[in-house]
């Protein structure tokens, strides 16, 4: 079995988390693993690309492999590179080459014309357009059989599935949570104010009116057990997130689609590693992944204990 865990951005100390797991039993090797990446390594943004998608190093400028092994653990890293083409810009430029024609040629400029004129304008300004990057750091643990995503909507996190089952020729997940009423037990959770052995509940939580008005109330630092919240919850509201505290060395927030966000550290488990030098960066960054992959199979697997304890 394997975990994935995607990440939106290069610390390894990531805020975001989307579950998935495999279907089944998999093995990676890491010659044919390296390979496959290799096939979508990254390659920058040609003059009339709009972005580019692929493969980066997975330490960055402290390694040079795509994927770095470690134990039963790799980790990996997508660069996604687009070019920032203010609309603003293009309409302008749009609106006054339109206003040049109907005024030269004395004639209006159908739909169809505009948008060819578009797509001249932005074949003419791609070369000069400013360039941004981001990236996006996966994991996979065999051992654990999932698959997380540091990204704050499944869109984003599909994207790099979706090129990690190019590169790999499958990839066979479906969402951790899918099976779940995750409203129906955030709800509860709050109610009791009790989610089990493992968490203590928070101070964040979203409550939704369960009609198509669906107003909604957002309760942030705020003891949550008190009449105010009892009184949403009496009302029929339903939770749709809901903060949980793990062994106070991790927070997060766990929303009713499955999504884990605002994932917060306690400085015991940031300053865990602090003793290793800056001369050392691979081995810290190595240290850092493999405490905070297994720290979040963890809080995950704890999760879904919660979960069955409470069906």
């Amino acid at each position: 079995m394997g975990v994935i865990f995607i990440l939106m951005e290069k610390k390894m100390f990531f805020t975001n988390a989307i579950v998935y797991k495999f279907k089944g039993k998999m093995e990676f090797f890491e010659d044919g693993f390296q390979a496959a990446l290799q096939q979508d390594k990254f390659k920058p943004c040609g003059a009339q690309q709009l972005s580019t998608f692929g493969w980066a190093n997975a330490l960055g400028k402290h390694g040079k492999e795509l994927a770095h092994f470690s134990g039963s653990s790799i980790l990996i890293c997508a660069r996604n590179e687009e070019k920032l083409l203010p609309p603003a810009v293009v309409n302008e430029m749009l609106a006054a080459k339109v206003e040049q024609i109907e005024l030269e040629e004395a004639r209006p400029v159908l739909r169809k014309e505009k948008n060819e004129l578009k797509e001249n304008i932005i074949h003419t300004l791609l070369p000069q357009a400013f360039v941004k990057s981001s990236y996006t750091h996966a994991f996979i643990d065999i051992k654990a059989g999932l698959i997380v995503v540091n990204a704050a909507s499944f869109n984003k996190a599909e994207q790099v599935l979706a090129m990690l089952r190019k590169s790999l020729g499958s990839l066979p997940v479906v969402p951790f949570f899918g099976n779940y009423d995750l409203d129906l037990f955030l709800t509860t959770w709050l109610k009791d104010f009790e989610a089990g052995v493992f968490f203590e509940i928070g101070s964040d939580a979203v409550l939704v009116e369960p009609d198509d008005n669906a107003a909604t109330v957002k309760v942030t630092h705020h003891e949550l057990n008190c009449d105010e919240v009892k009184a949403h919850l009496e009302s029929a509201k339903r939770v749709t997130s809901l903060q949980l505290k793990f062994n106070d060395r991790v927070t997060f927030n766990l929303n009713n689609d499955g999504a884990i966000k605002k994932i917060g550290y306690s400085d015991v488990l940031k300053e865990e590693n602090a003793d290793i030098p800056k001369e050392d960066m691979p081995v810290k960054l190595d240290a850092d992944f493999i405490l905070i992959s297994s720290e979040l199979v963890e809080v995950i697997t704890n999760i879904e204990i919660a979960l069955q304890g409470a069906e």
